[in-house]
């Protein structure tokens, strides 16, 4: 490495990012859920966070690329840090409503954005190529693990105790990620010819589609995305109405995919020099038989060892594709490629949500995990037989 202290300031810095996010996350589903019992509400509150989410997405690219990564990621988190703070104060004061919640989404949506590949072009610059992959495993594991501990504590003390216990530690938690990030020694070279936004945009696109194996990977990356859409808007009511359980099952469901993400990054370090690309497709595959599987188990418990099986096939996946960016894509247009991959990211998933949304109140939650699943898996087999045809197989990580 070229800065070890650099990389743990990171590590750390992410860890309770990640926290926070997922508390955030588990606390806003649960209780809009809680106040209206409406799948519908529960889907608009993530409609109007992935929405403004899609339009910075566009916009951002050129400038993560223009100002100092480093105090790009504080800023976004002091941002959250207040908007949770704001909502701690509202939940004292009892003047805690779904509008206010929506207010707090949208803005949310439009930091995420922002703060992601900053996250993700930052790396590159403290450590060398080789390392990124084993560096992408460890900081993924690292972070699920904070997103088990999301929901369940998020469950408990709504179900046991007081939201504001929440909320403060979400507010901690961002703040403490705002010190980690800076204390760390970014290799920051300002811009000094600074093209119009467009032309920055345009390169940006023309780099990703330039490599085809980004560009195929960026499609079956947005069927996976439209299926996790869909699971935004469903997950709560399949486990607390379809499977009948507690919310405090639904918490534990929600860390079943995160622990399988842990599982999977450190799996991920243990291939080797396999066919890699091969294995990228396999691990899509199975990911779509894991809703297959969701859609017609009648008990609890195998379905959450069912997302287990996603978060580590889905791990290989994704850590697979981001390693391969940091790769191949020079660092002065790093956040520039990763935007266009993030914005297919914030186009498809919003329109899964907007889908669940529409459909179910008239089809069955179950019927749509079939649906999602055999059109993953048929984009699986096809997806890997293209890039066969194309000659592509050649391109490893």
């Amino acid at each position: 490495m070229k800065n070890r202290s650099s990389y743990q300031s990171i590590w750390l810095g992410n860890a309770t990012s990640e926290l926070g996010g997922a508390l955030f996350i588990a606390c806003n589903s649960i209780l809009v859920f809680q106040l209206t019992g409406s799948t519908t509400a529960l889907g608009s509150v993530w409609l109007v966070y992935y929405i403004p989410s899609f339009f910075m997405q566009l916009f951002i690219g050129p400038y993560v690329d223009r100002w100092s990564r480093k105090w790009i990621m504080i800023s976004c988190q002091l941002v959250r840090m207040i908007l949770a703070s704001m909502l701690l104060v509202a939940s004292w004061f009892d003047i805690f409503t779904i509008t206010f919640i929506f207010i707090v989404q949208v803005i949310v949506g439009l930091m995420m954005p922002i703060f992601a590949p900053a996250n993700q072009a930052i790396l590159p610059t403290i450590m060398e190529k080789e390392y990124l992959s084993k560096a992408n495993a460890s900081l993924d594991s690292t972070r699920q693990v904070m997103v088990i501990m999301g929901p369940v504590i998020a469950a408990v003390f709504v179900d046991y105790l007081v939201v504001e216990w929440v909320l403060l530690i979400i507010t901690a938690a961002f703040l403490l990620s705002s010190i980690m990030i800076l204390t760390v020694n970014e290799d920051y070279q300002p811009t000094k010819v600074r093209k119009p936004w467009i032309q920055e945009f345009r390169e940006g696109f023309s780099m990703y589609f330039h490599h085809r194996l980004l560009v195929w990977l960026g499609v079956f990356f947005g069927f996976v995305q439209f299926g996790v859409g869909v699971t935004v808007v469903t997950t709560l009511p399949f486990v607390t109405t379809v499977l009948d359980q507690s919310v405090i099952a639904y918490g534990i469901f929600m860390a079943g995919f995160p622990i399988g993400y842990v599982i999977g990054a450190f799996i991920k370090q243990k291939i080797g020099n396999l066919d890699k690309v091969g294995i990228l497709f396999s691990a899509l595959f199975v990911g779509g038989c894991t809703y297959l599987f969701l859609g017609v188990t009648p008990w609890y418990v195998l379905a959450v060892v069912t997302e287990i099986i996603a978060g580590i096939v889905i791990a290989i996946f994704n850590i697979y594709n981001i390693t391969l960016i940091q790769q191949v894509i020079p660092n002065h247009l790093m956040g520039k490629v990763i935007s266009v991959r993030l914005l297919i990211m914030r186009t498809m998933l919003p329109l899964g949500i907007l889908f669940a949304m529409v459909t179910v109140p008239f089809v069955a939650i179950r019927f749509l995990y079939v649906l999602i699943g055999s059109v993953i898996c048929i984009t699986a087999f096809i997806g890997y037989w293209l890039l066969r045809e194309k000659n592509l197989m050649a391109n490893k990580v």
